[in-house]
């Protein structure tokens, strides 16, 4: 093959492959953000082979084109600067529910007093038991039922609703996300308020029988009350907090949707 030909071909192919890159781009941080699209659990190589094979699905598939011809290199640059920051923002807000499971699981083992790191002093982790378990729980949940679907097509719709290159941050942008970060933030501490509720309903207790009768000796049996009773609280309760989990999922693709509208406008 001449050069001239190579010339042609790469001339030919240059506007697929910018817009397979600038795909690829918005999708790369979701990727590393999102459990739904691989998350921090997935390896670095099937993330990326999975961006880039949704990058070419989006251009080839849905018709996502480049919004103009790319001259230079820094043009090309600032254009995917743009789209990684625009995907870190759709992957934040994608995540958010999994961040509040994790954090209501945190505060639940901080009221128990069953965190992995005491339970497991050798295993050298500072991770929370219930936190990871329930972020698994949901990521499982979400995925194997109707939650996924929606913040995955409300991500598909972004790339109609706001073209490539064509993102601007603004202050309302940040406040949204702000705002939507409190509310995840509000609902990890709903998710561990009735097991905190009980863990001080315990220590009240005993601190009254303590006060009562001097002569017994309640330092050894607060803990397991903590841990027994709040292990069966959650027990109890694993379906609605679930459920509650769930509805902010559903509510992201909503969220999603929003903030495209927004930054379209």
């Amino acid at each position: 093959m001449s050069a001239d030909e190579l010339g042609s071909l790469f001339t030919l192919l240059a506007p697929h492959l910018v817009a397979v890159a600038l795909c690829a781009a918005r999708l790369l941080p979701v990727s590393f953000l999102c459990p739904l699209l691989g998350g921090q659990s997935a390896p670095t190589t099937v993330r990326l082979a999975l961006v880039l094979a949704l990058g070419m699905s989006v251009h080839w598939g849905g018709g996502v084109n480049a919004p103009v011809e790319v001259h230079s290199p820094f043009q090309l640059a600032a254009l995917v600067g743009k789209e990684l920051v625009f995907g870190t923002v759709i992957g934040l807000v994608a995540a958010l529910p999994f961040d509040a499971a994790r954090m209501g699981g945190r505060f639940i083992d901080l009221f128990r007093g069953t965190s992995a790191e005491a339970a497991l002093p050798l295993a050298g982790t500072r991770e929370s038991a219930t936190g990871d378990g329930l972020y698994q729980l949901l990521v499982a949940l979400a995925v194997t039922g109707g939650a996924f679907p929606i913040v995955l097509g409300a991500i598909w719709k972004g790339f109609a609703v706001v073209k490539l290159g064509a993102f601007a941050p603004t202050g309302d942008l940040a406040v949204q996300v702000a705002a939507l970060a409190g509310v995840a933030m509000a609902t990890g501490l709903a998710v561990g308020a009735p097991i905190a509720g009980l863990g001080l309903a315990v220590d009240c207790l005993l601190g009254l029988v303590a006060r009562a009768a001097p002569g017994m000796n309640l330092q050894e049996t607060s803990a397991p009350l903590r841990i027994v009773g709040g292990g069966a609280v959650l027990w109890l309760a694993v379906g609605l907090l679930c459920e509650r989990l769930l509805s902010l999922v559903t509510d992201a693709g909503r969220h999603l949707e929003a903030i495209f509208a927004g930054v379209a406008s």
